[in-house]
């Protein structure tokens, strides 16, 4: 995977975690952690094409992360979201924005969580709908062994 793919995800992932660009530092954290492990591969062609989309910017970031939490959880992008959250951890000034929840009153933190849980659940179902046609036909292909390329489909 190229240098700008992966900057380009982290950028991603990041703005889906906490709302803003990442700094250089934990940018290039991301790329290292890539370079000098192959722990978070692809395992087929479906895990490539999420991979992919979810690259593309933080909207679709949260779509496959969703789907992904529910139908694969094993998925590389939920590996590499998981990577960019542990970055994020230890990296100012998002750690001290990460540690602050819990700051509010019992009431606002549940309707925080209330508005959580439903927009978790609609990104599912939409998730689920786009998602789950796709995951489907790339079954069904890779079983006869001619997987048609989904790279076209990802590209910006």
């Amino acid at each position: 995977m190229s240098t700008s793919q992966l900057e380009q995800e982290c950028r991603s992932y990041s703005q889906y975690l906490v709302g803003q660009l990442p700094s250089e530092y934990l940018v290039r954290k991301y790329v290292d952690f890539h370079s000098q492990s192959r722990q978070i591969v692809p395992a087929d062609s479906f895990d490539r094409f999420l991979t992919n989309v979810a690259a593309r910017s933080p909207f679709w970031a949260g779509l496959t992360d969703a789907y992904a939490s529910r139908f694969r959880k094993s998925s590389a992008v939920r590996k590499k979201v998981v990577l960019t959250l542990a970055l994020l951890e230890c990296t100012p000034p998002w750690f001290e924005y990460l540690d602050g929840a819990g700051r509010e009153s019992i009431l606002l933190a549940i309707g925080i969580l209330t508005w959580r849980a439903a927009m978790y659940s609609a990104t599912l179902a939409v998730s689920a709908f786009l998602f789950l046609p796709v995951q489907v036909w790339t079954a069904v292909f890779e079983r006869s062994g001619k997987v048609p390329p989904l790279e076209r489909w990802t590209q910006s």
